[in-house]
């Protein structure tokens, strides 16, 4: 499943609040118990929360991801691109070629 906020609640327009950031926050704060408490995610499924650019427009961009296999707590020193999330995903899921940058990363 992939889901994306509406303009209201993508950190990029403001609405409601007028604070981008809590909009945002707002947004995920309604939909993670969902996901979170789903079949799929405790049948090993995982949850990939990440950002389209960084706040200057640069690296790195945000992202975090919830699994019932993942360590509590770990944070990866790594630097995560689109490319390699969508490599990751690839492989997840078996599906070929590797396509664009995801080749590479």
């Amino acid at each position: 499943m992939f889901v994306t906020p509406d303009r209201c609640h993508n950190m990029h327009d403001d609405c409601e609040s007028g604070d981008q950031v809590k909009n945002g926050d707002d947004f995920l704060r309604g939909l993670m118990p969902k996901l979170l408490g789903s079949k799929a995610y405790a049948d090993g499924g995982a949850v990939f929360v990440t950002w389209d650019e960084s706040e200057d427009g640069e690296w790195p961009i945000g992202m975090m991801v919830f699994s019932p296999h993942a360590r509590a707590g770990h944070v990866s020193g790594t630097a995560f691109t689109h490319s390699s999330l969508l490599r990751t995903l690839q492989e997840i899921f078996a599906v070929g070629p590797l396509i664009r940058d995801a080749e590479n990363a």
